[in-house]
């Protein structure tokens, strides 16, 4: 009769290693939304090239300014009306009276979750935005808690990030889902539970790393000039993002939006766009 804790062990080795595929991510095509002018917004489109030069590719900038929509329907109907490949905006869009705290503000928070191109964030809120005409992205994370397989959340990173510059990639296993595995594994009395959590804690955090240096190895080929760095851990999401932010002096985070299959926001992204508004963020 075969071990539990062999079969265990062997379900997780046998498990399928996705392979990386780098692919370069074509931004032809940018529109800028703000609350401000058409002057206010070519000058911050200066800024924007400034801080991330790698956008100067881009043959064709769109500018939808406080004139242009004064609803969201607006505000969608006048994005549809010419292809984009990236969306620019600020948090509490056309909200300058009452700014709640914990929100995205109406617009952003439709944007997000009814449309399926990227958001690239800027640091603040459109009422109060935070400068970062002194700064270059030079410092790019990628933040994830289930980065295996996720191509197109790196190859982003690795389209933002600037020469000679770093990106981090970083996979966050969340403590409180696995401690509900751990508990579920302690009710199965075939399984010994002073091992069986242990070998599933390290295997997880394994494949993430594995992932990565599979990653790392691929895009070192690709972009030479740019450094590497991978954080692999497990904590409370928020926390931990935000300890990794702060120790690197982080300039663009990048995140997914959404799970497969659900209109609604990823939590974990929703909780990083709300409570980090220093950071320039680029939700997928």
């Amino acid at each position: 009769m075969s071990d539990p804790i062999d079969e265990f062990e062997s379900m997780f080795r046998a498990a399928q290693r996705e392979p990386y595929t780098f692919a370069n991510v074509p931004i032809e095509n940018i529109t800028l939304v703000t609350d401000g002018s058409h002057e206010k917004a070519d000058e911050l489109r200066e800024n924007i090239l400034t801080f991330m030069p790698r956008l100067k590719t881009a043959g064709t900038w769109r500018f939808i300014v406080r004139d242009d929509y004064h609803t969201v329907n607006e505000l969608l109907k006048k994005l549809d009306e010419e292809q984009t490949d990236l969306v620019v905006t600020y948090r509490h869009l056309q909200e300058k009276e009452f700014v709640p705290q914990h929100s995205l503000g109406v617009y952003l928070d439709v944007l997000t979750q009814s449309f399926s191109l990227p958001v690239l964030v800027l640091p603040g809120t459109a009422a109060a935005p935070i400068s970062f005409a002194n700064r270059l992205c030079n410092q790019v994370m990628v933040v994830t808690d289930h980065i295996a397989g996720d191509h197109q959340l790196i190859n982003y990173g690795a389209r933002m990030c600037v020469e000679e510059g770093t990106i981090w990639l970083c996979h966050v296993e969340d403590d409180t889902a696995f401690n509900r595995y751990k508990s579920a594994i302690g009710r199965i009395p075939e399984i010994d539970t002073d091992v069986a959590p242990g070998l599933l804690k390290d295997q997880l955090l394994k494949d993430a790393q594995d992932f990565i240096d599979i990653c790392i190895a691929e895009l070192k080929e690709k972009r030479p000039s740019v450094n590497y760095q991978s954080s692999v851990s497990m904590g409370h999401h928020i926390n931990q993002f935000q300890a990794l932010i702060e120790s690197h002096d982080v300039d663009l985070l990048i995140a997914n939006t959404k799970d497969q299959g659900q209109l609604a926001m990823h939590g974990i992204a929703y909780s990083v766009s709300v409570e980090m508004i220093e950071t320039a963020l680029l939700l997928l």
